[in-house]
């Protein structure tokens, strides 16, 4: 006996490429903490509070989803994420915008970001082990693509 083709429950290559997923977003406050104090305010046991920037229940998606906002761009485009030199790096729209929010980055990861030649990157501030770290990162990342905006949280 002959199966109808109209009656198969085999999906055909177009249907099984089909993404029908969504996201949902649900409107919070802001990832970064309010860290703006009077020096009067400020005593040695709320320094550490100040090691970093973002509040620490935010994951990296909760980060990259306020970026874009703040950059205009809307919800809707492309995110993939890659590891690169061992880091999760995620791209926008292609190389719209990048980004990665680990905590350490190496600094092989400049070279391998700088290849894709990014409209936009962002970095976590605490994701380099000091200031000097972090104008090396740049000076290098502006020599390999100049036409890239450097952003740091």
């Amino acid at each position: 006996s002959k199966q109808d083709p109209s009656t198969s429950l085999e999906m055909t290559q177009e249907e099984k490429s089909l993404d029908i997923g969504f996201r949902v977003y649900k409107v919070d406050s802001s990832n970064i903490k309010d860290v703006y104090f009077h020096p009067n305010d400020i005593d040695q046991k709320k320094l550490s509070l100040l090691e970093s920037n973002i509040k620490e229940d935010r994951k990296a998606l909760d980060l990259l989803t306020e970026i874009m906002l703040d950059l205009g761009l809307t919800l809707d485009l492309s995110i993939e994420s890659k590891t690169i030199a061992g880091n999760t790096v995620y791209f926008v729209a292609g190389n719209s915008l990048v980004a990665c929010f680990d905590e350490f980055i190496d600094f092989a990861i400049v070279d391998e970001i700088a290849k894709y030649e990014p409209l936009k990157v962002v970095f976590r501030d605490s994701s380099f082990k000091n200031d000097s770290d972090k104008i090396n990162f740049e000076t290098r990342f502006k020599k390999l693509s100049p036409e890239t905006v450097i952003r740091v949280i």
